[in-house]
C-alpha cells in the first residue's frame, strides 16, 4: 500500500510540474552601431546568421567586429 501511495504521489507532482507554466522574455534590445574607427581591421562579412555585423567598443579596450545575437554580442575579430 505504500508503494502505490509513493507512485501516486510521484504522478501527482509530475503532472503538476508539467503543466507549470514557463516563463521567458525578449531579448535585450541591441544597442546602436556605432562607426568603425580608421584603425580597425578589415569588416569580416556584410553579415552572419543573418545579422549585420558591427563595431562595437563594449567592456574590453578597442573594440571587435560581431553579431548581436538573442541579446549577447558574438566577436567575429
Amino acid at each position: 500500500m505504500n508503494a502505490a501511495k509513493t507512485v501516486m504521489a510521484t504522478i501527482a507532482v509530475a503532472g503538476v510540474l508539467a503543466g507549470a507554466p514557463v516563463a521567458h522574455a525578449d531579448p535585450a534590445p541591441q544597442p546602436a552601431p556605432e562607426p568603425a574607427p580608421s584603425w580597425a581591421p578589415r569588416k569580416p562579412a556584410e553579415t552572419w546568421l543573418g545579422q549585420p555585423v558591427v563595431w562595437w567598443t563594449g567592456p574590453t579596450p578597442g573594440g571587435h567586429w560581431g553579431v548581436w545575437i538573442n541579446g549577447g554580442f558574438l566577436n567575429l575579430s
